[in-house]
């Protein structure tokens, strides 16, 4: 239990420090955040108390769905996926851990995001998170990353439904840029 208190103290700070930047305004840009997510076996017991803005509401589940994202890639194991994804993003990051799965070759998710709310109403929200990734997969018998950091920008937009009461990523839009 000491790692899923230890999931869930990260949980709060990554929360706290994107929530320090959900100003009133949609347009606002919080601060850079850091997110390596260690796997996780449990679901962390939620330990706030207070009710928070619909946007930090959002925020917050769109940063659970990186946690939930990263330790399936991480775990290769889908199962979790449907808790904070449901259409076509499940769909494709079920796809994408059965992918890796086959290959035997974990990935070990470390991106730096941005996100930004676009647009939210009581039952859909959009954000944009031009995000620097450092994903890399890992050796399997060893744990350790198989290829160099690729430090590389991302465009991306998700879209995120309420559903049966639970903020879900139901669609994800990466953007080419050059």
């Amino acid at each position: 239990m000491p790692a899923a208190r230890s999931l869930t103290a990260l949980a709060v700070a990554l929360a706290t420090l994107l929530l320090a930047g959900c100003g009133g305004d949609a347009e606002s840009t919080p601060p850079s955040t850091t997110v390596s997510v260690a796997p996780s076996t449990t679901p962390a017991p939620s330990t706030t108390s207070t009710t928070l803005s619909a946007k930090a509401e959002l925020l917050v589940a769109y940063t659970r769905s990186w946690e939930v994202y990263a330790d399936a890639l991480r775990q290769l194991d889908a199962s979790k996926l449907a808790a904070t994804f449901a259409g076509n993003a499940l769909k494709a990051a079920q796809d994408e851990v059965a992918t890796q799965k086959a290959r035997n070759q974990p990935v070990q998710i470390s991106v730096d995001h941005r996100p930004r709310v676009l647009r939210i109403t009581a039952s859909e929200g959009l954000i944009e998170d031009n995000y620097r990734n450092h994903s890399v997969v890992l050796d399997p018998s060893t744990g350790i990353p198989a290829e160099p950091d690729p430090n590389e920008m991302v465009y991306q937009r998700q879209t995120l439904k309420r559903l049966s009461g639970t903020w879900k990523v139901v669609e994800i839009i990466e953007e080419q840029r050059p």
